[in-house]
Formats: C-alpha cells, structure tokens, sequence
C-alpha cells in the first residue's frame, strides 16, 4: 500500500479508501462527477445547489451541497461519507429522506461489494468537497 501525504490530509492508494484532501485528484473528481450526474443530480441539481428536476416533488427541501457544514473551517468530509453512505445512523444530519447509497453502489455496477461501495461513496465526497464555496462567500 503506497501513502501519499496532501496538505496534511493522507489519501491511502490502492486500498480503496481516499480522504477528501485540498488538492483533490481530477480523475478521482470527474469521476465524482460522474457518480453525482447519475445518482444526485436529480435531486441537487447539475450545479449541487439544490434545485434538481425532482426537487420540487420532495416534501423535504433539498440541501444545497455548495454550502455544506464546515469542522475547523474546513470542509467535514468524514461529516459528508456518513450521509452519503448511510449504513451508519447521522441522526444529528436530519430525517433518512435520501436513499442510503453504500447500499446501492455494493449492488449497481461492474464493481459490486462493499469495497467498491465505499470508493464510490468517497470519490463522491472528493467531488463535494470540490463543489465548496469559498468561506466568506
């Protein structure tokens, strides 16, 4: 297993596992990209800022994923794969009105399991972490 130290954020390579760090990977964004045009964008919008085309039929308004909550004025993207993987309670985050998508990814696609899930669950997380407004703004 290769380590590789960003910024102070350490991304583990070849295990499956990735940090959302400052100076994320382009592949593993577009990638993320991707992932959310299939399975978010509906609901968040194509920009993240909530207003996808379901939006409007949900009884709970979408949060816009631009402005996430932030730890220690960085993005929480521990915070972030909890909700999105959803096999472990964020109670604290609100209602369960999104699908549980650790779930999901073990089942959809050419790379089923668990292992597969959570890489999918944090390329998505590094492509939230792009999506962040800059603070202040």
């Amino acid at each position: 297993m290769r380590m590789l130290v960003v910024l102070g954020t350490v991304t583990v390579m070849g295990s499956g596992v990735a940090l959302a760090s400052a100076q994320a990977d382009p592949k593993v964004v577009s990638r993320g990209r991707s992932l959310y045009m299939q399975h978010c964008a509906s609901c968040h919008g194509p920009d993240g800022k909530g207003a996808g085309p379901a939006a409007p039929a949900l009884k709970t308004p979408v949060p816009d994923l631009t402005h996430l909550p932030r730890k220690d004025g960085k993005f929480d993207a521990d915070r972030a794969r909890t909700f999105i993987d959803g096999t472990q309670a964020a109670t604290a985050h609100g209602t369960r009105d999104m699908p549980v998508w650790g779930k999901v990814f073990e089942k959809a696609g050419d790379r089923k399991g668990a292992g597969a899930a959570q890489t999918d669950v944090w390329t998505l997380v590094e492509y939230l972490s792009s999506l962040q407004a800059a603070e202040g703004k």
